[in-house]
């Protein structure tokens, strides 16, 4: 009966270490990063706005209020050159491109990464494919921390804005799952997950040299 206990309790211990560990970690790697007001963000030459669903070939509210945010950044001079970065299975990145140059960015500043199908993708990718060593993370708020933290581990000096004028029924259910995407996010970082063939692509150096 002892024994019996002893593992009872033991369960609820070793839950919390398996979802609070990945949760410390990425508040470390996070931490002083991230920001709700674009007055208080740095500048970072890129701007990398982290996908989400669409409807009917344009954005979802909770895509329409990143790239919205994205816009605010680069109005304000905080970022000169966009990647859109998500899945093509309801063709994110060119919703995405459509919305940035419908509200008057130039189609070369705005590079499309068609296979950011996750964060720890989307930043691999940004490093490995584009070349970039520095960005700014453009999510709602309760992702920001973990793309941060996550292109912090793959090698991208990140920093992230996040967005929280959408807060409606389902943002607890996001917050939540979080924490399993937490844990995932730090098996990919450490087994190196695949993440498709890696390229170089000379979009962003060829974007950051023209004439703004």
């Amino acid at each position: 009966m002892r024994k019996f206990w002893r593992v009872l309790l033991a369960l609820p211990l070793t839950a919390l270490l398996v979802v609070g560990i990945p949760w410390l970690v990425i508040q470390l790697f996070a931490v002083g990063r991230t920001w709700t007001n674009v007055d208080d963000a740095p500048y970072r030459d890129v701007g990398m706005v982290m996908g989400a669903a669409t409807v009917n070939g344009r954005p979802s509210g909770y895509l329409q209020a990143r790239l919205d945010l994205a816009l605010r950044l680069w109005e304000e001079g905080k970022i000169s050159v966009f990647i859109v970065t998500g899945s093509t299975s309801d063709d994110e990145p060119a919703v995405m491109r459509n919305y940035l140059e419908e509200h008057g960015v130039d189609p070369l500043d705005i590079i499309e990464d068609e296979y950011g199908n996750s964060s720890y993708s989307s930043c691999v990718r940004a490093k490995e494919i584009f070349g970039v060593d520095e960005l700014t993370v453009i999510s709602q708020s309760y992702h920001v921390p973990r793309t941060v933290a996550t292109c912090r581990m793959v090698g991208v000096d990140a920093v992230g804005v996040g967005d929280e004028t959408v807060k409606n029924a389902v943002w607890r259910d996001y917050e939540w799952r979080e924490l399993g995407a937490n844990m995932k996010m730090i098996y990919d970082v450490i087994m190196k997950t695949d993440v498709g063939t890696l390229y170089y692509d000379s979009s962003v150096d060829e974007a950051l040299a023209r004439p703004k």
